[in-house]
């Protein structure tokens, strides 16, 4: 039996443990990146091979003929012997930004890069590795977590985690390194896959006798103090890529800091940890409880504050001497996205440039309502499919939101069902330009919204990532229930009627008060979601506020900006990213900004989504990004003018 294996680095162990345990299967392993280059194409692997055994990364692009003979196993990712180790992105002098290597190879310590960019020296750096650090950075706290996000994947690929992992806790550290597990773990999957396939297994235990390719690679050590917390043997041996022997702490430390001399200090970053996030653990901004008498932990104490800190904290060095294109406002990020995780993105027009460069750079862009059969490109996005994750079209509040999961869960039923147009066609109160030519009757406009409604459950279910832009803060709403709609009763449907609808323009405690609500519903049915917020840097078309529109555009992005911030300090898995920054900055002068001074100019959204593939691409990828769009994509070969806004026909329901 030929069978495919497509993974990250774990999948070559695998393939030599499937081989052992029955000789008449024949294993060949495709590592990810293989995919991404062309040296490898899914679509042969599909159909070359008896079975395809792969991680989750590949399930998007598995069509209905050969999802029989695909099937999936756990990424084997487990923090809690490695807290430290990240990967690292920096601006080389004179160059580009890439992945920096250490030492280690491509891991990094987050706690040596953290010093280095806030400026203390080699000895200030291994003196903050500590107990009190670590105890601090929630280092000594990760065990539950991790075994928890491990035995859901395992769950998830329907293989017995709860077993597997009990007998690799009484073998003491099961990992070299935070995803390198030992040949034993690999083993044991191997026999589980094997198992739920019905195949044969003549060799239950080939980890004893084979050689573990990943123990050449570097081995991270066990801090004695997170291995005491664990009640395990722990030290500070670097073992490097075989045959470079090992490093002690100071050692490590030295190399890893003339690594980094390399890259411009400011550019440097974590993709897994946040160092504003370590600042604050640390004590080392304000607000934090420092003293004289109490310094950041491992830090010398150092009479001015500002002492250390890294450029981007200062206006002159990292917004008015830069280059206006090389100008970087993003904080260092929480997480990164893999080009496994499934990405869906919702919100105002300006969210849709984030799923177009998601497509074209090969990532998981997560689209679970999908065109129907025979349906050319044009004719599919005319009719909004893959516009956003689902045909929900325009979200331009937060309220929008929240009703659509209310709606989709069951929980909410407004009393608008459907609006008439002028032509006597019908549409989707809550989406009412997404067909372009109506509904011919009220029997095609449900079935697609029960369509609709089936898509966006699974997208709540499954997205590992989710992506909302902040549009607006004015809409309208029901006077009989509070449903609130995309586009004012009368401009795309329907008719404007004092008594049933009314006008609103949420406050920000609102604001806030929602996208709580939507982060509680959803992580009932999907609580490992990240959230990434942005804010739409689009000036309002128009308000229904009795003042300037330049004065209630200031209003209504300045709330949106305020509640995301407040998100983003109390939820450790939400994100910001600055687009709104990027596009309306002093430094730009205007010059992202088309004659119109609304729609964004081409180089605009190239710098925004410049920043966000540099900032979130995943750490294990080398793929440069491009802000392209699809070639086989008509409708999305002007980046801008392509772009779909119900908020558009406000204009044109104006001018008509």
């Amino acid at each position: 039996m030929k069978i495919a294996i497509v993974s990250n680095c774990q999948g070559e162990g695998l393939a030599k443990c499937l081989r052992e345990m029955n000789g008449s299967l024949e294993p060949h392993f495709f590592i990810v990146t293989s995919l991404w280059d062309g040296t490898a194409n899914l679509a042969d692997i599909l159909r070359d091979y008896d079975l395809v055994l792969a991680q989750k990364f590949i399930e998007q692009h598995i069509g209905e003929e050969h999802k029989h003979k695909v099937h999936y196993f756990p990424s084997f990712a487990f923090a809690a012997f490695h807290p430290d180790i990240t990967y690292t992105r920096g601006k080389r002098i004179g160059g580009e930004m890439e992945t920096v290597y250490s030492p280690m190879a491509h891991y990094s310590s987050a706690l040596v890069l953290h010093g280095y960019t806030r400026g203390l020296s080699v000895d200030e750096i291994v003196a903050s590795f500590n107990v009190d650090t670590f105890s601090r950075l929630g280092y000594l706290n990760v065990w539950e977590k991790a075994k928890e996000d491990f035995l859901n994947e395992c769950r998830d690929v329907g293989l017995p985690g709860e077993s597997l992992f009990e007998s690799w806790e009484r073998q003491g550290c099961f990992m070299h390194s935070f995803n390198h597990p030992t040949i034993r773990v690999i083993s044991d999957v191997a026999a589980e896959l094997l198992k739920k396939l019905g195949i044969d297994i003549y060799n239950v235990n080939p980890a004893r006798y084979l050689i573990d390719d990943l123990r050449a690679m570097p081995i991270w050590p066990i801090y004695p103090d997170i291995a005491s917390a664990l009640g395990i043997e722990g030290d500070y041996v670097f073992k490097q890529h075989d045959p470079h022997g090992f490093l002690n702490l100071r050692q490590f430390v030295e190399a890893s800091v003339e690594g980094y001399r390399a890259f411009e200090r400011e550019s440097l970053e974590p993709l897994n940890i946040s160092l504003l996030d370590m600042d604050r653990a640390l004590g080392r901004i304000a607000g934090a409880e420092t003293t004289a008498a109490n310094p950041p932990a491992g830090h010398a104490h150092s009479a001015n504050p500002y002492r250390g800190l890294a450029p981007f904290h200062f206006w002159k060095n990292s917004v008015a001497q830069p280059a206006m294109a090389d100008v970087d406002p993003v904080s260092p990020v929480r997480f990164a996205i893999t080009r496994e995780d499934k990405v869906a993105t919702a919100g105002s027009c300006f969210a849709q440039h984030i799923a177009k460069t998601l497509t074209a750079n090969g990532f998981n862009y997560f689209v679970p309502e999908i065109a129907p059969a025979g349906l050319d490109d044009q004719t599919a996005f005319d009719h909004n499919y893959g516009v956003f994750s689902a045909r929900y079209g325009n979200v331009y509040t937060v309220r929008q939101l929240v009703q659509m999961v209310k709606r989709v869960s069951g929980s909410f039923c407004p009393v608008d069902q459907h609006w008439t147009r002028k032509d006597g066609r019908f549409v989707d109160p809550f989406r009412p330009q997404i067909e372009p030519n109506g509904f011919a009757d009220l029997e095609s406009l449900e079935n697609a919204r029960r369509d609709h409604f089936a898509a966006v459950a699974r997208m709540l279910r499954e997205m590992n990532v989710f992506i909302f832009t902040l549009g607006l803060t004015e809409g309208w709403r029901s006077k009989i229930d509070g449903a609130v709609f995309p586009l004012a009763p009368g401009v795309a449907g329907g008719a404007m009627e004092p008594d049933r609808y009314e006008f609103v323009n949420f406050t920000v405690s609102e604001v806030i008060a929602d996208v709580e609500e939507f982060i509680a519903l959803l992580q009932e049915v999907n609580p490992a979601c990240k959230v990434i917020l942005t804010v739409s840097p689009v000036p309002l078309i128009a308000t229904y506020e009795d003042r300037h529109v330049l004065s209630a555009t200031v209003y209504s992005k300045s709330v949106l900006r305020v509640a995301a911030d407040e998100i983003r300090a109390k939820y450790p898995n939400v994100e910001y990213f600055p687009s709104y920054e990027i596009i309306t900055g002093s430094y730009t002068r205007g010059q992202y900004f088309e004659e119109d001074l609304r729609s964004v100019t081409t180089d605009g959204v190239a710098h925004v989504m410049r920043l966000f593939m540099s900032h979130y691409l995943g750490a294990s990828e080398s793929t440069p990004p491009s802000a392209s769009p699809n070639a086989h994509q008509p409708s999305l070969l002007k980046n801008v003018a392509g772009i779909v806004c119900d908020e558009e026909a406000i204009t044109n329901f104006a001018l008509n």
